[in-house]
């Protein structure tokens, strides 16, 4: 296989890297939203009851960051591109078209969980194993729970698991915001605490990131450019003590990611690599 930086070949050429922290990446599509007046000022995500989100916020570090480069259509592909680090300086990537290319430390050693078939292409492309689709879904519907059970089994084999969920995002393009609100609580309740509940007691250090796509306002149904709330939650931390998980809390929070990409970096960078490699 030909990536971006040469020749690769089996996925266990990426083994020269030593001491990667396991992390496991959810990506909320369409968490993010503008405060609008139906609504009291506020956005879906400030209205849900989010105690799951909440909790990450007091023990990890937030803010907010951009996800798509100035200039880029700020599309669910092309965010997920730019948070598994993809350089847009090569040109905006088309799924079909696009060649592979390396996330340090997490190509060849993580999985995809998405039940939509151009995210999961994405992630082959990061040189991610994607999940089986209908490992994913009861009947044909996607299980929220059963996303998290799999990024839980999963990390247990792999150094890295990106979960990628759509409900929010569909209620936006509905432009149900009360249905956004219900979706939101559905995803802190059955992928968010599971998840975040197994990495609090994981006996080894282990990341936790929960971060928007775009911003999706219910009102226009279409994502918009601007900065979404990131959180990072390391298990061998001290608390930042955020209150809450929104867009107006994290505006001002400690986490340092004002560049695109620059997310997947600082997961990059939290442990070395060893001299030797390749």
């Amino acid at each position: 296989m030909e990536v971006e930086g040469g020749e690769v070949g089996l996925f266990e050429k990426f083994d020269y890297f030593c001491g990667i922290m396991k992390t496991i990446l959810v990506i909320v599509s369409g968490l993010a939203d503008v405060p609008d007046r139906m609504l009291g000022g506020k956005t879906p995500l400030m209205l849900a009851s989010t105690p799951a989100l909440d909790a990450l916020a007091r023990c990890g570090c937030c803010g907010t960051l951009r996800v798509c480069p100035e200039g880029v259509a700020p599309t669910r592909d092309n965010a997920i591109f730019a948070l598994l680090g993809y350089d847009f300086g090569k040109g905006v990537p088309e799924v079909a078209t696009c060649r592979p290319f390396i996330i340090p430390k997490f190509s060849g050693h993580g999985v995809v969980i998405s039940s939509h078939i151009k995210v999961r292409r994405i992630g082959e492309l990061a040189l991610l194993k994607p999940i089986d689709p209908d490992r994913l879904c009861e009947l044909g519907v996607p299980v929220l729970r059963t996303m998290a059970d799999l990024a839980i089994q999963n990390i247990l084999d792999h150094e890295f698991v990106m979960v990628h969920v759509e409900s929010a995002a569909a209620m936006s393009r509905k432009r149900d915001p009360y249905g956004k609100q219900g979706a939101i609580e559905r995803i802190d309740n059955d992928v968010i605490r599971p998840i975040a509940d197994y990495v609090w007691n994981a006996k080894e250090q282990m990341n936790m990131v929960v971060v928007s796509d775009n911003i999706f306002p219910w009102r226009l149904g279409a994502p918009v450019e601007g900065e979404v709330p990131a959180v990072v939650y390391f298990n061998d931390d001290l608390p930042y003590n955020t209150p809450r998980f929104d867009e107006k809390t994290l505006e001002e929070g400690p986490l340092n990611a004002p560049l695109p990409g620059d997310l997947i970096k600082l997961l990059i960078s939290f442990e070395p690599v060893c001299d030797d490699m390749i």
